[in-house]
C-alpha cells in the first residue's frame, strides 16, 4: 500500500501555492507532500511512518485529511517545537 501512495505523491505536481509545513520553512511542495525533502527527513521514521500511514491520496484535493492524519501532523509539529534550537540547526 505504501508503494502505490508513494508513487501518487511523486506524480502530483505544484497544483497551488503550498509550502512546507516546518514552521518558518517558505519552501514551496507539492499539496500532496507534508514538506520539503529536507525537513520531512529531519522527523524521525515513526513520525514520518504515521504521516505515511494515515495520508488518503487526493485528500490534498478535497481539502478533508481525516483525523488520523491531522493527530500524525500534530505530532510531528509537536516533536519539532519540542527540539533544541541549536539541534534543528535553525530558529523555529
Amino acid at each position: 500500500m505504501i508503494g502505490k501512495k508513494v508513487a501518487y505523491v511523486k506524480s502530483q505536481g505544484q497544483s497551488r501555492k503550498h509550502h512546507c509545513h516546518w514552521p518558518g520553512c517558505e519552501v514551496q511542495c507539492p499539496p500532496a507532500m507534508w514538506g520539503c525533502k529536507s525537513h520531512w527527513y529531519r522527523l524521525p521514521r515513526d513520525i514520518r511512518a504515521n504521516i505515511w500511514a494515515a495520508y488518503r491520496p487526493g485528500q490534498e484535493i478535497n481539502g478533508t485529511p481525516n483525523r488520523s492524519y491531522v493527530e500524525a501532523a500534530r505530532a510531528a509539529q509537536d516533536w519539532i517545537k519540542s527540539q533544541p534550537k541549536d539541534l534543528l540547526g535553525e530558529i523555529l
